[in-house]
């Protein structure tokens, strides 16, 4: 009888606990936004201007809206009849005790209602997005996509991310084809010595974004978050970031990482100069399907002349070439043979089915115009494996954002009717595959990522501001705009309308 009466004791304290903990996560909005914290002007001559708090979760922050203010003797306001408010340590009086604020503090608020809970204060700057200063030598402007220019990079990460690293010396270029043509432009970093950048992984390539022609400025972003939720392979990291360039600010960008054969980007075996023979030579190897074929090597197959710009490695002797050329071509050979479908000897003898399988569905979500048979249509293959589909590149292009092609209509195929998709569909088993596979991500990751556009908008919210302050083209039609929608919100309430209705049709047909 004991027992039974200590294990209802038992049960009853859990509920009890887990009850409580409950109430402790579901504090409203509106009573936090009650609490009134603030840096009052009247207080805080230096900067200008009331600068309101945001709680997030366990961080409350607020952002100054202008570079490099004073962060070092801040007053903060609050409600004090509502909230009482600890600063390492230390009781605060409101609008009275000064405290600096250039790292982030910890802090211990006790609700007039009894209840505390710990938080982090971050005091930031300008739109809350990391900065980017760059200064090349003289001030010289970039005007070429073949010629580095030297310069400094110093990273502000605005108590986000970690930066071990600083005042990094670099080269800095152009890059990209149809973006480089805009007037705002996208831009190639080299580092003269491997360095983490924003807490990603270190490297001495990174490449920065421009979105100029993606007005929502959250496209690649959102993608690659999918794509790293659903184990795309090799999928890029980024941030979003605010680029000074030599003292005047020119937007906000997206920081990637460049494509290419390295720890925590494709990791796959790289291909020494002395890597010869055929227990070496089978890999590994990064190409691409460009129909630019502006590369230093092509490989071409031979029964839909696809061209392969062979990207890693960069050492590409006789022996090499002629390995990757015969791998890719047996590739699409063992693909559109009698055959194909043969589970030992066709297809899927070459390809890693299941990295083709997350691409396409990433990119037949989005609908990616260049993504079909284009460009930016990575292929890798290590050592002794298969070849497989991936990094995921390139997305200004996706959820309607076209004027010229059938992609800006959210319902259709159009990866599947690529060279290679269109004959795998001919498989019954690769087609189940795919269904299944879009039935174990639909619930979570399909609906987290139109969730993470919000999130995403929700970020920019201060920095799209600042970037169409300068780019002022909200208002105008940008190659290749469908549509002009006037306003941020607007933008990015249409992607969120293109894409519930993408995959309104993708679930009819999977």
């Amino acid at each position: 009888m004991k027992k039974i009466v200590y294990c209802c004791l038992f049960f009853i304290t859990v509920f009890a606990s887990c009850k409580r903990d409950k109430i402790k996560q579901e504090i409203s909005p509106e009573f936090l936004a009650s609490l009134a914290f603030k840096f009052d002007a009247k207080n805080n001559p230096s900067i200008g201007k009331d600068v309101i708090c945001e709680f997030y979760g366990n961080e409350i922050r607020a952002v100054i809206p202008f570079l490099n203010p004073d962060k070092k003797a801040l007053v903060l306001s609050f409600n004090k009849d509502l909230v009482s408010f600890w600063l390492n340590g230390t009781k605060q009086q409101s609008d009275i005790s000064i405290n600096d604020f250039t790292q982030v503090q910890n802090c211990h608020l006790v609700f007039s209602n009894g209840e505390e809970r710990n938080f982090i204060i971050k005091v930031k700057e300008f739109t809350g997005l990391p900065v980017f200063k760059i200064d090349t030598e003289g001030k010289a402007p970039i005007v070429s996509k073949d010629v580095y220019l030297n310069g400094v990079l110093s990273v502000n990460p605005n108590l986000d991310f970690e930066q071990e690293a600083n005042n990094l010396q670099m080269e800095i270029k152009g890059r990209g084809n149809s973006t480089w043509g805009m007037p705002k432009k996208p831009y190639r970093i080299k580092l003269k010595q491997k360095a983490k950048v924003l807490g990603l992984h270190e490297a001495k390539n990174w490449v920065l974004l421009a979105n100029y022609s993606d007005k929502t400025l959250l496209r690649t972003a959102v993608v690659f978050d999918f794509g790293r939720a659903i184990n795309a392979n090799f999928t890029p990291e980024y941030r979003q970031v605010e680029v000074i360039l030599n003292n005047s600010y020119i937007g906000t960008y997206t920081l990637t990482e460049q494509i290419e054969v390295n720890p925590g980007r494709v990791e796959i075996t790289e291909l020494k100069s002395g890597d010869t023979g055929s227990d070496k030579i089978t890999g590994g190897y990064l190409v691409e399907l460009d129909k630019r074929e502006d590369e230093a090597y092509i490989v071409k197959t031979t029964i839909r002349a696809l061209p392969f710009a062979i990207k890693s490695p960069d050492d590409i002797t006789t022996e090499r070439y002629n390995y990757i050329k015969k791998y890719l071509t047996d590739t699409e050979n063992a693909i559109y043979a009698e055959n194909f479908a043969d589970p030992i000897n066709g297809y899927a003898k070459y390809i890693d089915v299941e990295s083709f399988i997350n691409w396409f569905l990433v990119q037949e979500l989005v609908k990616n115009q260049d993504a079909q048979n284009f460009s930016s249509i990575f292929y890798y293959k290590d050592r002794n494996g298969k070849l497989g589909m991936g990094p995921l590149w390139d997305f200004d292009l996706s959820m309607g954002n076209i004027d010229y092609s059938i992609t800006v209509d959210p319902q259709g195929w159009w990866i599947k009717h690529g060279p290679w998709f269109t004959r795998l569909f001919d498989d019954p088993v690769f087609e189940a595959k795919v269904k299944a596979r879009w039935r174990e991500i639909r619930h979570k990751e399909v609906e987290d990522m139109l969730k993470n556009i919000d999130t995403q908008a929700s970020k920019l919210a201060l920095a799209q501001k600042q970037n169409f302050a300068i780019w002022k083209i909200l208002d105008k039609k940008v190659w290749p705009n469908p549509e002009i929608y006037y306003t941020y919100n607007g933008e990015v309430n249409q992607i969120k309308k293109w894409l519930k209705t993408r995959i309104e049709w993708l679930d009819s047909r999977l």
